[in-house]
């Protein structure tokens, strides 16, 4: 640091002579290069601490502006060029020893085969000399909050990490363009170290140990994932009907439930600036939801599949806006930072993914630290991932009821019996000519058996999906053809015109779960079954009729060539009786 410090004093020494000749009389406004340098999408967050007390000049907002997007456009152009692998364009952002220092290190990684992705998503200056000329200005990053991922030549991530580091830095005027001359990191943090201070709210749900609070009594949340009947997925927020919602969360009420959860799509809501119109939406579901005594776990980004690291800062924005907006609904009981994150594992990459989770996790807690945050892994053997960041473990269910405790007990040992909450299970009374059909009784049965294995582990609670039968599924979340998206449509603890299957009365906290089992030999009364067999009699009648005709062509070509063989003996005999 004494180094840094000596070498930010000869620099400024230096630079007397410049500093006299732009004090004759020239603006320096005028040589500054008045073109963005920090492209306009590129969503970097950039907040200046105060200024020392004394800096020498107090520094113009223009000046400042145009030196904060030179250094973020830097700090770009220093990314793309670790992403390609050569100092790609680092000439018009840095100069002097900082753009030799990193020219060298991006071209030994080369040599290493190296291949580093990067990225900041925060920067936290402040300011500490600011040259009466206005060409020269010292400061000290503060936080630049730098997200990394490098592999080895075969691909392989060696590591995956985010830090918050800190620069002392020097940038120079030099032909109209803010260039950063000095920049060496005094040491680094991680973000996961700091601490939230959650003030105690009434109407909050809090985690205790393995389980949940409600103004300090024990909750268990029992619900249901929450579309209207007409309008699921990506209808739901484009079609929003209040007298819709009214309705359907008075069933919700009535069937005894405490908890929805919704989906919030991330490109419908507006990107990285979530659009007015549908922040007042998410308001308006919110007051409703509080008005009949229900609480609402919120899933973000849902169907965002692209964790470029350069794109985090957008997502960054994103969440800030809605955590920020909404920080103080006692309605929400938690943010499911995304829906089945694992399912983009192959294309986006385990790692990938995973730190982009980790920095989500942290960076929400910063922007709202009185709600709880989980993720919804679509399996329990992923769902220690991340563990540590969140305040309860979710993951969603559906495969047979006898499997659950075995995964569960996996799952808590494996976080340190940290609160788990199944957030999606279910089983679809779609029971057609196609097989694995279920019946209505069979849903009741497997809701009984998940329903009484969660209320006796002391989960955090259950979430069944979904509360309706629906007509209308998106191709891309099943798939088009009907044995995809049969199953899904038929889902729901209410059928499609609101009539409740016998699952429905079983999700409500204390109800009974004695339900009439369903007997094995049961199945072979289901449509598949049934239209087997008599596929099954119908091809053995064809068979034999089909050897019936067989035969009687048989006898015909018998009787055919007897018939034909008549005359053959006749004329025999004929000559016979001649000689």
């Amino acid at each position: 640091m004494l180094i840094s410090l000596v070498g930010i004093f000869l620099i400024l020494k230096g630079a007397g002579a410049i500093i006299t000749y732009f004090q004759e009389g020239a603006d320096p406004g005028s040589a500054l290069n008045i073109v963005p340098n920090k492209p306009p999408d590129y969503q970097t967050k950039v907040v200046w601490l105060p200024d020392d007390p004394d800096t020498g000049r107090v520094m113009e907002p223009f000046t400042r502006d145009q030196i904060e997007a030179a250094y973020i456009r830097a700090w770009l152009q220093w990314n793309l060029s670790q992403e390609k692998g050569s100092a790609y364009g680092l000439k018009t952002y840095f100069t002097g020893p900082t753009l030799d220092a990193i020219s060298n290190a991006i071209q030994q990684s080369v040599s290493n085969g190296f291949k580093i992705t990067q990225t900041t998503t925060e920067h936290h200056p402040q300011l500490h000399f600011y040259s009466a000329d206005g060409s020269i200005v010292s400061f000290t990053e503060e936080g630049a909050r730098v997200e990394q991922i490098i592999r080895d030549k075969s691909g392989q991530v060696i590591l995956a990490d985010e830090r918050n580091s800190r620069y002392d830095v020097v940038m120079l005027l030099e032909d109209g363009n803010w260039r950063i001359r000095h920049m060496v990191r005094i040491n680094e943090t991680n973000p996961a170290d700091n601490k939230f201070v959650t003030v105690p709210k009434t109407g909050f749900v809090r985690v205790d140990g393995a389980t949940l609070t409600l103004d300090g009594q024990p909750f268990q949340a029992a619900g249901v994932n929450y579309y209207p009947q007409a309008t699921p997925w990506d209808k739901f927020w484009l079609s929003y009907k209040p007298t819709i919602i009214d309705e359907d969360l008075k069933r919700v009420k009535d069937l005894g439930l405490n908890t929805l959860r919704i989906f919030v799509p991330f490109t419908q809501f507006g990107g990285t600036t979530p659009t007015e119109a549908y922040l007042k939406l998410l308001d308006d579901f919110l007051k409703r939801a509080d008005q009949q005594g229900l609480k609402v776990i919120v899933t973000l980004f849902d169907f965002r599949t692209d964790y470029n690291p350069l794109l985090w800062a957008d997502a960054d924005r994103h969440l800030e806006t809605i955590l920020t907006r909404f920080k103080d609904y006692a309605s929400v009981l938690a943010w499911d930072l995304k829906n089945e994150p694992d399912l983009d594992y192959k294309t986006g990459g385990r790692e990938t993914v995973d730190l982009w989770l980790r920095h989500v996790a942290i960076t929400a807690r910063e922007f709202d630290p009185n709600h709880l945050i989980t993720i919804g892994w679509s399996t329990s053997s992923v769902a220690a991932t991340a563990s540590n960041l969140v305040d309860f473990v979710s993951f969603h269910y559906y495969t047979p009821a006898v499997n659950l405790p075995a995964e569960y007990n996996r799952l808590k040992t494996a976080t340190a019996d940290k609160a788990i909450m199944v957030t999606e299970f279910g089983l679809p009374t779609w029971n057609t000519f196609f097989p694995n059909g279920h019946s209505e009784p069979e849903q009741a049965e497997y809701y009984a058996d998940i329903i009484k294995f969660l209320r006796a582990s002391g989960s955090a609670g259950y979430m069944a999906w979904t509360l309706y039968d629906f007509s209308y599924i998106p191709g891309s979340v099943a798939g088009a053809l009907p044995w995809q998206n049969g199953p899904q449509k038929e889902l729901g603890i209410l059928k499609a015109d609101g009539k409740p299957k016998p699952a429905a009365a079983l999700l409500a906290p204390g109800s009974s779960l004695d339900v009439t089992r369903v007997p094995s030999w049961a199945q072979f009364l289901k449509p598949f079954w049934l239209g087997s067999l008599v596929m099954l009699l119908l091809f053995i009648y064809l068979v034999w009729r089909f050897r019936l005709v067989e035969r009687s062509i048989g006898m015909f070509k018998r009787f055919r060539m007897a018939l034909f063989n008549v005359p053959s003996r006749f004329l025999r005999l004929f000559r016979r009786k001649r000689r």
